[in-house]
């Protein structure tokens, strides 16, 4: 049993806590996709937009796709400004989302639905993008050095997350239930850490320590991907390093919105050979599940 010191939470998101709306998720960048307008909400912490959610089932968005209602457009964001040309890529970002929609939807309509055949198409194009749209980004309130994101695409069935890390910043570990992500690094390096809870997690708001196992522990850079899915490698965590990183989020929920929590895991492992490691939820870093309205 590793003592209560021995966990790591960076100082920099000393007070986090109190940004944290209690009937929104912290992590809207990972939780949010369009379906019918609500009310004001957070598209990043701390950044208000009138915001429509789909609070239901990847069964949910492709009905309303086959009953073909779609977005005003097909992007669903406004033209935006594009940056430097990465070498070796292939595909515009307009190319991308217009190849990488239909795509989306087709396999999440079928009803032999495997989400890792669905994340690793989408990977097979996220992975040519030759340029990223100039989307306005903000940084996530607590944290210096500063990870800074906003939506530079909101879809069905997919939203995307533009982010950018500065040197030397860490973003602690989190899950997303019921949720995969496709991260693509564009610019810099980041080390990608993955992790899987091992048998039974607790409660969010428990106390008791359960176990995790690192799954995956590598650096994404220019044109790399990472992916996880609602049942693997579904804990991810930052570290950037002295040149700071740019990169994307493709994310789809897969089923209800549960909220989500960072954790604290031990800096060594129970069992080296396995790679596991003793954990805790980070109850102040907690973000519980949307209320019905």
């Amino acid at each position: 049993m590793q003592s209560t010191d021995e966990r790591r939470t960076p100082d920099a998101l000393t007070g986090l806590e109190q940004t944290i709306a209690p009937q929104e998720s912290v992590l809207d960048l990972d939780l949010f996709v369009p379906s019918a307008p609500t009310r004001e909400a957070e598209i990043f912490p701390g950044v208000m937009e009138r915001r429509y959610f789909l609070r239901g089932s990847v069964a949910t968005a492709a009905a309303i796709m086959a009953l073909g209602i779609t977005p005003n457009s097909l992007l669903g964001q406004e033209p935006a400004k594009q940056t430097r040309v990465a070498e070796g890529n292939t595909l515009a970002w307009d190319t991308f989302l217009k190849e990488s929609v239909p795509v989306a939807q087709q396999l999440v309509a079928d009803p032999a639905f495997s989400v890792d055949e669905y994340l690793y198409r989408i990977a097979s194009l996220a992975a040519r993008l030759r340029e990223l749209p100039d989307t306005k980004l903000y940084p996530f309130p607590g944290m210096d050095p500063r990870l800074l994101g906003a939506p530079s695409f909101r879809g069905k069935p997919f939203f995307i997350i533009q982010w950018r890390i500065e040197p030397g910043a860490v973003f602690p570990p989190h899950n997303h239930p019921n949720a995969s992500v496709c991260t693509l690094g564009y610019e810099g390096e980041v080390r990608l850490r993955n992790f899987e809870v091992v048998g039974e997690a607790p409660e969010y708001t428990s106390k008791k320590t359960f176990h995790v196992r690192e799954t995956h522990n590598g650096i994404i850079a220019p044109g790399r991907i990472n992916t996880l899915s609602p049942t693997r490698d579904n804990i991810h965590y930052f570290q950037v390093g002295k040149e700071g990183a740019r990169g994307i989020d493709i994310s789809t929920l897969h089923g209800k919105n549960e909220g989500f929590s960072f954790l604290d895991i031990s800096l060594t492992p129970t069992d080296s050979e396995k790679r596991i490691f003793e954990a805790t939820w980070n109850d102040l870093l907690r973000q519980a599940p949307p209320k019905k309205s």
